[in-house]
């Protein structure tokens, strides 16, 4: 995406302090208040010891150092936020708490979210073709009449049939469109139809943005605004960067955005939170158990762990055993290329996040192997 305009949805930056360190600028305290539930951060977060809220100190130092000495390589952060504390907050390979880091696929779970509030408001229908919501581009049905049918629902479950193939990358349309100086949308829309509508689970980036072009259509306002006004600016996310088409300066919904790690710890915060924040509620209860329902089972594996797909979230099972339909056995997971996750885990109220800077470590097995072991179910 480096042809890409470069626009700030918002760009004011804060210093964080290292939550790991006894240094840090925020004292941390000897006790902890089970409040979580009702805690929300304001410019900064509350901070404890990992060992304050049940989480194995000495692990989650031992992953630290691997990840430090690059035995784990490519990383730039790892923050865990439990209970409304940050408990461990540290960057690598030259990254820092002020450093905004690419996002890529996770902007589509970010994506998700916005949608929902403009839903929420009563602007966007996601049972509504497509075609009718950007009428200009009722020409791309023509050869295929299928395609006349595709609807939002469709687009945020990845199932419209549409074939915008990403891999092999070289020649795909999501190359041409990261490339292109052109109209984005229709690079999306036009591929030809493989499937029926809401037959076949396939990955596509260029469905997303087109969502976000509805977004902008049913809200008159630019996508990027919308994001900052109605979501980033009411639960103090102020680091919000997003790469825009050259042709009309939509966002890059499928892939563009840039946060801080502890911005993005921020959106997981409220996901666990149901979608409230304080006493707003940004996006409702509903459209979040819609996101995060499985629609298409089995989509993928990560490493050893079968993966479930809602609207545009992946879902992970807690336990082998366990099932993504079930609030307790889920874990809601945003995944980017170049190591980029958020992991929301109900049932240990805790939000991670990790940030990277290459697939050097294809998959995130630590957050299995050591961040899940190091946390008690109760403390």
């Amino acid at each position: 995406m480096t042809k890409h305009v470069f626009v700030a949805a918002c760009v004011a930056l804060t210093a964080c302090s290292d939550s790991s360190s006894p240094d840090g600028e925020s004292a941390v305290t000897d006790t902890v208040v089970r409040d979580g539930a009702s805690y929300f951060p304001t410019a900064e977060w509350r901070t404890a010891s990992p060992g304050q809220v049940g989480i194995d100190e000495a692990r989650i130092n031992s992953l630290a150092q691997r990840m430090q000495s690059n035995t784990i390589p490519g990383l730039n952060s790892l923050v865990i936020i439990r209970e409304g504390y940050l408990v461990f907050e540290r960057y690598f390979n030259g990254s820092s708490s002020s450093d905004v880091h690419t996002m890529q696929s996770v902007s589509k779970s970010v994506t998700s979210l916005i949608a929902g509030i403009a839903a929420d408001q009563g602007k966007l229908d996601v049972t509504a073709s497509i075609f009718d919501v950007l009428p200009t581009y009722q020409d791309l049905t023509v050869t295929d009449p299928r395609k006349r049918n595709v609807t939002l629902r469709q687009l945020l479950e990845m199932r419209s049939g549409i074939n915008f193939y990403e891999q092999p990358y070289a020649g795909s349309p999501l190359e041409r469109l990261n490339n292109s100086r052109d109209d984005w949308v229709r690079i999306a829309l036009e591929p030809p139809m493989n499937a029926n509508p809401g037959e076949l689970w396939q990955y596509n980036s260029g469905g997303v943005i087109v969502i976000a072009a509805a977004v902008r259509r049913l809200t008159g306002v630019p996508f990027h605004v919308y994001a900052r006004t109605q979501l980033f600016s009411r639960i103090g996310v102020t680091s919000a960067l997003w790469y825009v088409s050259y042709y009309d300066s939509l966002a890059h919904a499928g892939g563009g955005l840039n946060l801080r790690a502890l911005d993005l710890a921020r959106i997981g915060y409220l996901v666990l939170r149901n979608g409230r924040w304080g006493s707003d509620q940004i996006v409702s209860e509903a459209w979040l158990r819609a996101s995060l329902t499985p629609v298409t089972s089995g989509v993928t594996n990560y490493g050893a762990h079968r993966t479930d797909y809602g609207r545009l979230w992946w879902l992970f099972a807690i336990d082998a055993n366990g099932s993504t339909g079930n609030r307790s056995e889920a874990i809601y997971v945003g995944i980017g290329n170049l190591n980029q996750w958020l992991f929301v885990v109900p049932r240990y109220d805790l939000v991670v996040v990790v940030t990277g800077q290459s697939n050097a470590s294809s998959f995130a097995p630590f957050f299995f192997s050591d961040i899940l072991p190091a946390v008690r179910a109760s403390f």
